[in-house]
Formats: structure tokens, C-alpha cells, sequence
């Protein structure tokens, strides 16, 4: 299916009068911060980031070609390189992926975005670069399940949860519907990723924040789908190109779409849960697979660094008819989590995919020590009380609403310490949970 240059052109009209508005609010005058070239019509992400670089995707509309500028805080160049780019054909949007260098911390920069054919500025974005190393706390937003069916919440949730400011933006699965509104093919997903990737408020904003990802079924493109999904070397492709990152300093790659994250005292490993995934009725099924599972957990225990396991689908969720490895891999739970205890880094577990957030405390005979998963589900896709419904005895907190969790994760002796807020479409504060996990 081709998308016009002209319908991209009515979603981005259609973005921006809802951009000024809340913008506006959330940040002050976007004209005194940008002058007139911000207009939020180039759907732009920024990812990996560190003290001296940065890395971005931008979706392309329509047969124009791009050229891009990165400016420092006094107007002079900084490099700029494309390098990556992929269109498709029938399709008038495409992917460039960009690498910034020669950055210094704590500056603004701006990006801007070029028709190479005329010279004339299309967009233009602010960012910075992201000090690693210079403190040991991190403030960063935990979301799943991005569904842009929701025309309201799409737009209002990003901008609200960009007037937070956090440092870091970690999304953990369904970052894409893929498999709806989709004839079940190769072009199918990318018609889906450039879709949601022009219609959400994210990627709109005038002012950046990095941005790291992992996915679950519905990016992945099938319900429920394991290994066996017969297109998951197309939507492996298509994520990395719309999610991905090089490797630089503070990022490794991993199995599948994984990668780590080491920053602020910590680290980050975000999780593959279906290209290794094995079906669930096996009696020794695994979750992550064997290769990746045994490099997790190799380098898990290189160091005694706190780490977070972010996971598409829950651990210890094991609701009726729910995805979740306690109910699937239950065997290949109780291992890994054995693995874990006998490793000297003390771990928090995040997770979404169920469509409400929640805080489960897990006693200390788990691993140890008392530690925490923490859910968040969903930013905006359907929501209805099933948690209300479908119990947890380890659960200390929980909303079924729209919402998006701000965390705050602290380096403390032995372990962290988290302040974690669940925020609400109309800006509300729906829980608060303090937790310290200590090994």
C-alpha cells in the first residue's frame, strides 16, 4: 500500500496544531527555544546517546531527499553521518539513520533537516548529550503498548510525558501494532512502522530525549509468536532499522534484538523475548533461548553492577490466559532464577505487554534478597480493570489506566534505591512506590 506525501502531510498538519499547544505548555515558547524552524512535520527519534555521540532515526516522507546539519550552542558544524537508510518499494516513506560525533556534555545542539534539492530547512530538533559516567542515578521513563488506534492518547500521553524531562525514554515492547490493520507480510509490517511512526506525539517533539527499545509480539508482528514466526527475519530487520543503535561506549548489541545499556552506575539489559522464544507447551521450553539466556547471565555476573532485565512479557504475572514465563516456562523460570541468585549483581525486573502497570514484590527466598518487578502497560492501548479482576498476592501497586511510569533508580551501597510514579492522561499521579533493593 502506498502512503501519499499528501496524507503524511495532513497527519503531520493535524500533529502540529496539537504539538504548539501542548508543547507550548509543557516547555515554554517552542518559537524563543527553536525560532521558526521547529515545525514537527519529520517524525525524528534519538537513541543511543552518550558524552560525545548520539544516534538517530528519522522517517522520510514522500520522494524528497534529505540532507542534515547538526549545529553546537554557538552555531558551528558538528559531523553528521547517514549511516543507514532503507526505503521500500511502493512505499513513500523510508528510514535514515544518523550518527553524531564530537559531542560535549551538556550542550544543545540542534538537528536539523534539510531538502537537499532546495536548501530550505523542513524541521529542526533540540538535544543533548548524555553524560554516563558523572553520576550514579538515572531518571527514565518505563512505557509499553503503543497502539495508534488511540487518536487522543497518542498525542497527549508523549507530550505529557516529555514535560517530565526524563534522561532516558526506555520502551519495552509493542512499540508497534504491526499485526493489525496488516495483510500478514513483509511490506505489512514496515506499512505499520511507517504509520506509527508518523501518527505518535514521540516523535514530534521539539526538544529530544534518547530513547532505547526492545520488542514483544505485536512489533514482532504476530500474537503470541515464538521462534517459529515465519516473518522474523523481516521484522527483525524492520525494528532494528526503526529501534537500533550502533555500538558505541555504553551500548553492546545482543542475541536477536537485545542489547545492554551501562550508565549512571547501572545496567540495562534489554531482553529478546520471541525471535529464540520456544513454543510454550514444551516441557523444556525456553524463554530467551539458550544462546542468549547463557550470554545474559555470562554477562550479568562479569561484575556486581545493580541491573535492570527489562522484558516484553511479565515474569511473574501467571494470569488466566496471560503471557508471562511463570506460566509458560515455569522450569526455565526456576533456572534462570537460581542462575540469578548466585550471581553477585543485585537485579530489578521491568516488564509490560498486560495492559495495566503494577509493582510485584518478590520475597527474599527468590533470590535472596527482596527485589521488585515493575510493570508498565499501557501508555495507550485498550484499558479495561483487569487487574481488578485477576489478583497477585505480590502486588503492592497498580493501575489499569493509560499511564507511564517515571522512575528514579539510584545507586545505594549493596544495591538501588527507587522512586517509581505512575502518571495518568490527565496528568494525575496514579501510584507512588518507593523500593530499595539490597544485595
Amino acid at each position: 500500500m502506498t502512503i501519499s506525501r499528501r496524507e503524511f502531510l495532513n497527519i503531520s498538519a493535524k500533529a502540529l496544531a496539537i504539538s504548539s499547544a501542548l508543547s507550548t505548555q509543557a516547555f515554554g515558547s517552542v518559537a524563543e527555544a527553536l525560532g521558526s524552524l521547529f515545525t514537527g512535520d519529520i517524525p525524528i527519534c534519538q537513541h543511543m546517546t552518550n558524552a560525545t555521540t548520539s544516534q538517530f532515526t528519522v522517517l522520510t516522507l514522500g520522494k524528497m531527499p534529505y540532507a542534515y546539519r547538526v549545529l553546537d550552542s554557538q552555531g558551528r558544524d558538528v559531523p553528521v553521518q547517514l549511516w543507514d537508510h532503507a526505503t521500500r518499494k511502493g512505499f513513500d516513506c523510508g528510514i535514515d539513520k544518523l550518527f553524531v560525533q564530537n559531542l560535549r556534555s551538556e550542550e544543545r545542539y540542534r538537528l536539523r533537516v534539510i531538502d537537499k534539492d532546495r536548501g530550505t530547512i523542513l524541521d529542526e530538533r533540540i538535544f543533548k548529550a548524555l553524560p554516563l559516567t558523572t553520576k550514579k542515578s538515572l531518571r527514565f521513563a518505563l512505557v509499553s503498548c503503543m497502539d495508534d488506534m488511540y487518536f487522543y492518547q497518542r498525542k497527549n500521553m508523549w507530550s505529557r510525558l516529555f514535560a517530565h524531562r526524563p534522561e532516558m525514554i526506555f520502551a519495552i515492547g509493542d512499540t508497534v501494532y504491526a499485526d493489525t490493520f496488516s495483510d500478514g507480510t513483509a511490506d505489512g509490517l514496515w506499512k505499520r512502522y511507517c504509520e506509527t511512526r508518523s501518527l505518535l506525539h514521540h516523535f514530534r517533539q521539539p526538544f529530544l530525549i534518547p530513547t532505547l527499545a526492545t520488542w514483544d509480539d505485536h512489533d514482532y508482528g504476530k500474537n503470541n509468536a515464538n521462534k517459529n514466526f515465519h516473518l522474523k527475519e523481516a521484522a527483525r530487520r524492520i525494528f532494528d532499522l526503526f529501534w537500533g543503535s550502533r555500538e558505541v561506549d555504553g551500548f553492546k548489541r545482543g542475541y536477536g534484538v537485545s542489547s545492554i545499556f551501562t550508565g549512571f552506575g547501572q545496567r540495562f539489559f534489554f531482553m529478546d523475548d520471541r525471535y529464540f522464544r520456544d513454543d510454550p507447551g514444551l516441557s523444556r521450553g525456553l524463554h530467551w533461548g539458550r544462546d542468549q539466556q547463557e550470554d545474559f547471565l555470562a554477562r550479568l555476573g562479569e561484575n556486581s553492577k545493580p541491573s535492570w532485565i527489562l522484558n516484553g512479557s511479565q515474569y511473574f504475572g501467571n494470569y488466566y490466559k496471560q503471557e508471562s514465563m511463570l506460566k509458560d516456562y515455569t522450569a526455565n523460570l526456576k533456572d534462570v532464577l537460581k542462575k540469578l541468585s548466585q550471581i553477585s549483581a543485585p537485579v530489578i525486573l521491568g516488564s509490560g505487554d498486560i495492559h495495566f502497570s503494577e509493582i510485584l514484590e518478590l520475597e527474599p527466598r527468590i533470590l535472596g534478597y527482596k527485589t521488585f518487578e515493575i510493570t508498565s502497560s499501557s501508555i495507550h492501548s485498550f484499558a479495561i480493570p483487569l487487574g481488578e479482576i485477576m489478583r497477585n498476592d505480590r502486588r503492592v501497586e497498580y493501575s489499569w489506566h493509560h499511564n507511564y511510569l517515571i522512575i528514579n533508580s539510584s545507586v545505594v551501597d549493596g544495591g538501588l534505591k527507587t522512586l517509581t510514579q505512575s502518571y495518568g492522561r490527565f496528568g494525575q499521579n496514579l501510584f507512588t512506590h518507593q523500593g530499595r533493593v539490597i544485595r
